[in-house]
């Protein structure tokens, strides 16, 4: 059968439940056939049956109208005989008089609390037993033992099927979670990506700025040193000053006194007809030290 597609069955060549539905309510009267519409689909990744039966109303008692049960289960095999069983109940708890003069009387009804019930049950107890046909009592207490397991496994299986779809929302939202989290490192890969690619700008542009800024002082120095000015020097470079340089000239002696022979001295610059030889030491006073008394760190600094 397609998936959501709806379809309509009697079942009428379905052993178990739904042939004894068939069978009682052709007892009590409703000879139309039990309707079942069902479906199959799939929900989070599960298969699941849909069946709904729908129940004639009688002739013989107009004050009970059309009914409707559904259930839903797994597959359509086993979704039929629940949805059957599960019809009997309320059909033995809906048509309770006239269902007492049926085999079907003992057949537990959807609630079990009703003072009917409790009669019923009573005639099955007890050392005097009301029913005559032993056939009829052991039948009907293997049957109620039978529904009572069957109510605990079916209780059962209701918790398990609770925790399953509890495991599949927490599943899908396990999912949806990662999904965020997958999306949300794609787009911090995406920042740091960004950000990275920034960074290198940045450091090529301050790159490109420090090489202007030094192509611009080496040429602004060069100039400098062209137009004959004084460039600024850096610091921890020892620098001798001019004071510094004066204090280390050894003092040059002063010269003689004029003796009386220099008076003698003509204008031609002989003494009593003698030539007079020049002097090679400058006299003091010209501020020029000779070379031979200059020292050696201001000897390399004059050349």
């Amino acid at each position: 059968m397609a998936d959501e597609e709806w379809t309509t069955s009697y079942c009428l060549n379905k052993d178990g439940f739904p042939k004894l539905l068939y069978a009682t309510m052709s007892r009590i009267g409703l000879l139309d056939h039990p309707e079942y519409v069902g479906r199959e689909y799939e929900e989070y990744g599960t298969e699941r049956c849909e069946v709904i039966i729908y129940v004639g109303g009688s002739k013989d008692f107009p004050n009970i109208g059309p009914w409707v049960v559904s259930t839903i289960g797994f597959r359509f095999e086993d979704t039929y005989q629940s949805v059957a069983h599960k019809a009997l109940r309320y059909l033995c708890q809906i048509y309770e008089r006239p269902i007492c003069h049926t085999s079907m009387r003992f057949f537990p009804p959807l609630t079990r609390d009703s003072p009917v019930w409790v009669a019923r049950m009573r005639t099955l107890e007890g050392p005097e037993l009301c029913e005559s046909d032993s056939t009829a009592v052991f039948m009907s207490t293997y049957l109620l033992s039978l529904d009572k397991q069957y109510d605990r496994h079916a209780t059962h299986l209701k918790k398990c099927i609770r925790k399953a779809e509890e495991a599949e929302n927490q599943i899908r939202n396990l999912q949806v979670q990662l999904a965020e989290a997958k999306t949300q490192a794609a787009r911090a890969e995406s920042r740091e990506a960004t950000t990275i690619e920034a960074f290198k700008h940045a450091e090529d542009r301050h790159t490109q700025q420090l090489k202007n800024i030094y192509l611009v002082t080496r040429a602004k120095r060069r100039t400098l040193i062209l137009e004959g000015r004084e460039c600024l020097i850096l610091d921890g470079i020892p620098v001798a000053t001019m004071e510094e340089i004066q204090g280390k000239i050894v003092d040059t002696p002063p010269a003689p006194p004029p003796t009386e022979a220099s008076h003698g001295i003509s204008e031609t610059g002989s003494v009593d007809g003698e030539e007079i030889l020049p002097l090679t030491q400058a006299p003091p006073g010209d501020g020029v030290c000779p070379p031979s008394i200059l020292p050696e760190d201001f000897s390399s600094y004059e050349e």
